[in-house]
């Protein structure tokens, strides 16, 4: 299996591979400005293929700018949606991918998983009347493979995860190798407000990262310096150099890939 973080600027877009199964992108935000570049790069990686499923964790611009482009390019067969309204109803990236969604969307909840070849795909949060911010709905979705995992939290803060992530999965459930740290690094992650005086960490502690990776763009209040400092306190290491921390702001798009026995290798810079 390949899971590659592409270099999006600020915002996310996950372009998941499995083995004689499924393409799969999770978000994408693809501007004017690195167009060419990005449609270019899933070319290389997907050929003529279309895409299976767009997996849209919540409908901020930064996870959902310029899915058309995606689809006029490759086709995508299958939008999968929160059902939780954006909070830029008004703007055209929002109404762009409405368009599109009400074409060839379905609204994903909680608590569901599906096995695609040897790929179990998790999601573990979705709408949820008891937020009220949609990051907090996003769609959190934890891929397995062979020994190998990834946890894809969109931008959900401490909140979702204390008040219903955590009470409804098992630690083995949450343990992952790769995390991609929530909200592009914000401290939101941590930072719960009725608690003056720690960080909120008992997710992370679950989740036991090897490696956390950041999707962030240049000239951004993100990531957030404290955050980033939690991020590398409980990532454990990945391979021989005990990396445990990558950007792509830094290493550009950083591409994984996972082999049929729970080995695993990534490249950066792509």
């Amino acid at each position: 299996m390949e899971v590659h973080f592409i270099n999006v600027g600020q915002g996310n877009m996950v372009l998941i591979k499995i083995p004689n199964s499924k393409i799969i992108v999770k978000d994408c935000n693809i501007t004017d400005e690195n167009e060419e570049r990005i449609l270019d790069y899933v070319e290389s990686e997907i050929g003529e293929s279309s895409i299976d499923i767009f997996i849209n964790s919540h409908r901020d611009g930064d996870h959902s700018r310029g899915v058309k482009k995606l689809h006029d390019k490759f086709g995508i067969k299958e939008i999968w949606d929160s059902g939780v309204a954006g909070t830029t109803i008004e703007s055209s990236v929002y109404k762009q991918y409405m368009n599109l969604k009400r074409q060839i969307g379905k609204e994903i909840s909680a608590k569901k998983y599906w096995t695609f070849g040897e790929c179990k795909l998790r999601v573990m949060n979705g709408k949820n009347s008891d937020f009220d911010d949609s990051n907090d709905q996003s769609l959190v979705v934890k891929l397995e493979y062979k020994g190998s995992s990834i946890m894809l939290p969109g931008d959900t803060s401490y909140k979702s995860w204390k008040d219903f992530i955590i009470p409804n999965y098992s630690a083995s459930s949450l343990k992952s190798t790769i995390l991609l740290a929530s909200h592009h690094g914000s401290i939101s992650f941590f930072d719960d407000p009725d608690d003056k005086q720690y960080y909120y960490t008992s997710h992370i502690k679950k989740i036991a990262p090897k490696l956390t990776v950041i999707s962030v763009g240049d000239n951004n209040t993100h990531p957030n310096p404290e955050a980033v400092k939690m991020y590398e306190k409980y990532s454990t290491g990945y391979g021989d150099k005990k990396v445990k921390l990558l950007t792509t702001k830094d290493n550009n798009t950083i591409k994984f890939e996972f082999g049929p026995n729970g080995s695993s290798k990534y490249r950066c810079n792509l």
